[in-house]
């Protein structure tokens, strides 16, 4: 029997320009302070309101 992976869940965040992107919360060391090599797996947020029921957003961790 196959098991279907757990959906990552993403969070928001901006860089240092004020772009928004929607990362997958497991890439994040510091959500204060993403380096450009994280945002490589990050979805930006207009492509993010297309696509909106694959991908389950979230609150960060306070």
């Amino acid at each position: 029997m196959s098991q279907t992976p757990e959906p990552s869940l993403y969070v928001r965040v901006r860089d240092g320009a004020g772009n928004e992107f929607v990362c997958p919360i497991e890439a994040l060391k510091d959500i204060r302070e993403v380096p450009e090599e994280i945002l490589d797996r990050c979805v930006d947020d207009a492509t993010v309101g297309r696509y909106a029921g694959n991908i389950t957003v979230g609150k960060p961790p306070a």
